[in-house]
């Protein structure tokens, strides 16, 4: 801990003499009109050092730099009297700057955005130095006798822009984005890197070595390639090179900038800005390069762990176009359905579906296209390459770029043959009656509602076993349901195609005859009738003769079920009570 210490009280003396020599050549040299120095490079020394170390250890730097100051205005400056109080003024609106700096999210999300870059500038730039520059021009305007005007813009415009240009250069520095880079760069990224400032030490030099042509856009095209493929510390350190090579320059009177015709103050101010400029130019586009680069690793990390997965799904996963186009499939695609994978790409996914199902994977597409935020799920057949139609069941969902636009449809897809069977199977278990295998009760009403509702012709008619109460009391109740499934032999063998027979309960069955005319529809019946009549049904205690009463109705327009299940009833009773064995039509 006592290391840790020492290290930090070293770092905050060494920090401090930095400042000292950079307070001190600022007062020496830019004070041109005796008041305020027009260049100010410590106070973004001390912001960028304060912006990277713990609230905890502020102090140290804060009193030592403090001291600093003291000493470079007392000796090159103001004079003492006055170096106290302009000391506290520095130090508070560096502790301002950095305080605010630091509730933007820290050194790292101030530089990797373009928006918090921007409110770096507000920041930094305008409210801190703003701030400090009413008390000091104050008490430097009492202490040397120049005017209050000059020494507040004197003393903002070097504090804003000497921040703006340096402050950020000095962070990157401080929180180690140098030792990161070294140690992420390849070597032959470091020559390129070497390479670029070369360039841009070459290209500043030519620039600020001449005072004949107004060539300050040349530097930029450098910084920017700088930027463009080093990154963050390319920019940092063209603005260095530049900063080092044209300050000195353009001091002795050389550079694009000695073609103004102002005096030497307005002069270093302007070349401040251009700095500044230079520096609110490069780190944005670095920002946002940084910015595009981490989305394309995670988009490259992302793209693998899909990749991954949907190699190894025993789903298959398509990537399709607005317009159904396959751009993408899994592998599973072959052991799923038999088809070459690269046979499937470009082609219309609908191609695969079978025919009566299509329209409803296209309307289903379709919604996913028009809401992208949801997940749709449609059922489906596909005819395989094996000659197999198996079902699948497909998830879809739009994707979008980052723009927002919808640009195709992600669908997964897995096969449920296996399940629906044993739905169909379950569907028709619980519309089964077990003992005949015909339709049961349920069945045969729904059969008949449905009927109904189509408003299709035909007839309805009811069959009732006579006298099974005996056959059941002579036979048991093993003979009952022998003579119950030998009816429904029956009874399927003599109807049409697509008439429905079913057991409503008991003895008693039913049988729906859509399109049958009443002529058409006693025909069958009384075939029914006949068949059982006229077969013995064999038991073990010896054969068993069985007859049947039936009673028909017409479906009538404007008849309802019930009032054609009553109809039909009130035949079967009828032929009941005109002695059993016998149909008879409802009047």
């Amino acid at each position: 801990m006592r290391c840790i210490g020492d290290r930090r009280l070293f770092d905050a003396t060494a920090t401090a003499c930095a400042y000292l020599a950079l307070a001190a050549l600022a007062l020496w040299f830019t004070r041109f009109e005796g008041g305020a120095a027009y260049i100010w490079v410590a106070e973004a020394l001390l912001v960028a050092k304060l912006a990277v170390v713990r609230r905890r250890h502020w102090m140290a730097y804060i009193l030592l730099c403090g001291l600093a100051h003291v000493g470079a205005v007392s000796v090159a400056g103001a004079g003492p009297v006055a170096a106290v109080p302009l000391a506290l003024v520095s130090m508070a609106e560096a502790v301002l700057a950095a305080h605010l700096l630091r509730r933007m999210g820290g050194v790292d999300e101030a530089l990797d955005s373009v928006g918090q870059l921007c409110a770096i500038v507000l920041c930094v730039g305008v409210v801190a130095p703003a701030a400090g520059g009413l008390p000091a021009a104050a008490l430097i305007s009492a202490a040397t006798g120049t005017g209050f005007a000059h020494n507040w813009v004197a003393w903002y415009s070097g504090h804003a822009l000497g921040t703006l240009t340096f402050g950020p250069v000095l962070t990157l520095f401080f929180s180690g984005e140098l030792s990161r880079w070294r140690a992420e760069t390849s070597p032959a990224g470091r020559r390129e890197a070497a390479l670029l400032l070369t360039l841009v030490a070459v290209v500043s030099m030519a620039v600020f070595a001449q005072h004949t042509a107004p060539l300050l856009f040349l530097p930029i095209l450098p910084v920017m390639l700088a930027t463009f493929r080093v990154g963050r510390v390319g920019a940092a350190a063209s603005v260095v090179l530049i900063a080092l090579i044209g300050g000195w320059l353009t001091l002795n009177g050389d550079g694009p900038v000695a073609l103004m015709r102002a005096d030497t103050a307005t002069q270093a101010r302007f070349f401040q800005f251009y700095l500044a400029a230079t520096v609110m130019t490069a780190l944005p586009a670095a920002a946002e390069l940084r910015r595009q680069r981490s989305l394309y690793d995670r988009l490259r990390d992302s793209e693998a762990r899909y990749r991954l997965l949907a190699d190894n799904s025993s789903d298959l996963v398509l990537n399709l176009s607005p317009d159904g186009t396959v751009h993408y499939v899994s592998p599973s695609v072959e052991r799923l359905g038999g088809f070459d994978p690269r046979k499937v790409l470009g082609r219309s996914a609908l191609a695969f579906v079978v025919d009566p199902d299509r329209a409803e994977v296209a309307r289903v597409h379709a919604l996913a296209l028009e809401r992208p935020d949801t997940t749709f799920t449609v059922e489906h057949r596909v005819d395989t390459a094996r000659g197999e139609r198996r079902w699948f069941e497909s998830h879809m969902r739009a994707v979008r770029n980052e723009g927002g636009r919808v640009t195709g449809v992600v669908s997964a897809l897995r096969d449920v043959t296996e399940r629906k069977a044993a739905e169909a199977e379950l569907e028709r278990a619980a519309a089964t009656d077990p003992l005949t295998g015909l339709a049961n009760r349920r069945a045969f009403d729904a059969a008949l509602e449905s009927l109904i509702a189509a408003g299709g012709p035909g007839c309805v008619a009811l069959f009732d076993l006579d006298h099974f109460k005996a056959i059941n009391d002579r036979f048991g109740h093993e003979g009952g349901d022998t003579v119950l499934r030998a009816f429904a032999a029956a009874a399927r063998g003599g109807v049409r195609d697509g008439d429905l027979v079913a057991r409503l309960g008991g003895e008693e069955f039913g049988v729906l005859l859509p399109g049958a005319t009443p002529t058409q529809a006693e025909a069958v019946c009384e075939r029914v009738r006949q068949a059982v009549a006229g077969t013995p049904v064999r038991l073990l205690q010896g054969l068993a003769r069985v007859t049947v009463s039936a009673g028909l109705a017409e479906i009538a327009p404007g008849l309802d079920a019930d009032g054609a299940m009553r109809a039909a009833d009130r035949a079967l009773y009828d032929a009941k009570r005109a002695g059993r064995d016998r149909l008879t039509l409802a009047a």
